[in-house]
C-alpha cells in the first residue's frame, strides 16, 4: 500500500515503479586508475494508474498540495526488512493525458507522479 504523509492513497495505483540513484564522485589517478566514492544512495517512486476517477485524482492532488515541499512516501520495497520502505520525498513529475467521460463521471488516463526523495 502507497502512503503519502501516513494517508492511504486510494484507489490502489495500476503501476509502482521504483528505482535506486547511486549518487558518487568519480575522477581518474595519474595512471588511468577509476577512483569512486558512493556519496548516497537516493530512490525515486513512480506511482500511476491507468485510469483514475476525477473525484479520486483531485483528492490526490489536494493531499500533495497540502503538504509540501517535502513527503513522507511510504511504499512496497524488497530490500526493506518490513517489506517497505518510508523515504522523505519532494513530487517530480505530475502527468496525465486527456480525460473522458464516462457514464456521466470524469476519468483521467496514464496518470503518473514522481517522488523523489531528498
Amino acid at each position: 500500500m502507497i502512503r503519502i504523509n501516513g494517508i492511504p492513497i486510494t484507489p490502489n495505483p495500476s503501476s509502482v515503479e521504483r528505482g535506486t540513484f547511486r549518487i558518487s564522485n568519480a575522477e581518474r589517478t595519474a595512471d588511468g586508475t577509476m577512483m569512486l566514492e558512493i556519496i548516497a544512495v537516493k530512490r525515486r517512486v513512480d506511482i500511476g494508474w491507468t485510469y483514475i476517477r476525477d473525484s479520486d485524482y483531485k483528492a490526490l492532488l489536494d493531499v500533495i498540495e497540502q503538504g509540501g515541499p517535502f513527503y513522507q512516501v511510504t511504499y512496497p520495497d524488497p530490500q526493506a526488512p518490513s517489506g517497505e520502505r518510508t523515504i522523505t520525498a519532494y513530487v517530480g513529475d505530475i502527468n496525465d493525458s486527456a480525460w473522458h467521460t464516462i457514464g456521466g463521471q470524469r476519468w483521467w488516463r496514464d496518470v503518473s507522479i514522481a517522488f523523489i526523495e531528498r
